[in-house]
């Protein structure tokens, strides 16, 4: 172990330099920790004293700990409210933090029955169907798939929306008003497709949040199944009685 030289019992050296490690880029936001077995060699100590230092970091908020035996590197927390309907690209640019999405497929179909009843969509009706995961700062955030009643929104650039907001391209360049919607949330685990897709380990919990919205003509304009990394994701909400 190359470090410089410090002073206190083996458990505080050990945290301090794994704090050194993330503070000089070395271990990245949301990293996963070596196991305690490669730590315990690295360092020349024992399982408690890994562990000790491990557990104090994750109380310091420095490591989280999810349902896995290893440590992750704390990610930035990514604020969401749930007191207005808007979509996550129009909320984090709000709270100063960079959304961007990666697109990994999209297709026009007709809808299948689940979603069409979802929808209140008849028999061959269109929808054209998004595949994407989306980032807060560079870091994965969320796997989403999302329909959209085709023929409200014919000649969308699905391209552009790696970098814009779709509920601001349907407002400005499709005149759809997106007026309500009902979402409900639940803890759901990552399959492993989606654990692989946003770098993250096996048996990581996410937010499942399901979305139907509608335009202020009470049509049907979007479902989407949107899993969210539960760690880097805090949902607030004013209530009043």
């Amino acid at each position: 172990m190359k470090t410089e030289k410090k002073t206190g019992p083996l458990y505080y050296r050990i945290k301090e330099d794994i704090k050194s490690k993330i503070q000089n880029g070395e271990l990245k936001a949301g990293a996963v920790l070596p196991t305690e077995n490669r730590l315990c060699e690295e360092y020349g100590a024992s399982r408690v004293t890994i562990r000790r230092a491990v557990n104090e970091l994750i109380g310091e908020s420095v490591l989280d700990r999810g349902f896995g035996k290893t440590a992750t590197v704390k990610c930035e927390n990514v604020p969401r409210s749930l007191n207005r309907l808007g979509g996550l690209h129009e909320e984090l640019e709000k709270a100063g933090i960079k959304c961007s999405s990666f697109i990994l497929n999209s297709a026009v179909m007709d809808a299948p029955a689940e979603i069409a009843g979802h929808m209140g969509l008849g028999r061959n009706e269109k929808v054209l169907k998004i595949e994407r995961l989306r980032y807060a700062n560079g870091q994965p955030l969320c796997y989403q798939v999302l329909y959209l009643k085709y023929e409200l929104c014919e000649k969308l650039d699905v391209k552009g929306l790696a970098s814009a907001s779709l509920y601001e391209v349907l407002e400005r360049d499709f005149d759809v008003k997106i007026d309500t919607a009902t979402q409900t949330i639940s803890a759901v685990m990552a399959t492993y497709r989606i654990a692989a897709l946003l770098e993250l380990p096996e048996q990581t919990c996410m937010l499942q949040v399901n979305r139907t919205a509608y335009t202020d003509t009470g049509a049907c304009i979007e479902y989407s199944e949107s899993a969210y990394v539960s760690n880097r994701y805090t949902l607030t909400m004013t209530l009043k009685r």
